[in-house]
């Protein structure tokens, strides 16, 4: 029992490191807590730019928001495509995040 106890504690520790460390994005950005500003597709630096055109083909891009994210410019871009909302997470060299299925209350 204390092995499994251990072993959790130093997942939990692993995770919560990483997370600090700006290996994996924060539990904030996961469950789609962003405090941003609204931009347009044309304010972004040409790596997103690059990233939301190629992500959204065939879809509509109907928002992009910037905020950090580990100290860094992040950009959370809501995609209509194939009947589906999503929200993909995009670092500012072009990196993809996370992606997650939008809420109905955008």
């Amino acid at each position: 029992m204390k092995r499994i106890v251990g072993t959790i504690v130093v997942a939990a520790l692993v995770v919560v490191a990483s997370a600090l460390s700006g290996l994996i994005p924060s539990a904030g950005l996961l469950k789609g807590v962003w405090a941003g500003t609204e931009v347009s597709l044309d304010q972004v630096p040409s790596p997103v730019k690059a990233t939301i055109e190629r992500e959204s083909a065939g879809g509509q891009v109907t928002g992009i928001s910037q905020a950090r994210e580990g100290g860094e410019a992040a950009y959370a871009v809501r995609i209509a495509k194939d009947g589906q909302k999503t929200t993909m997470y995009v670092k500012s060299d072009g990196t993809v995040l996370n992606r997650a299925e939008a809420d109905d209350d955008d």
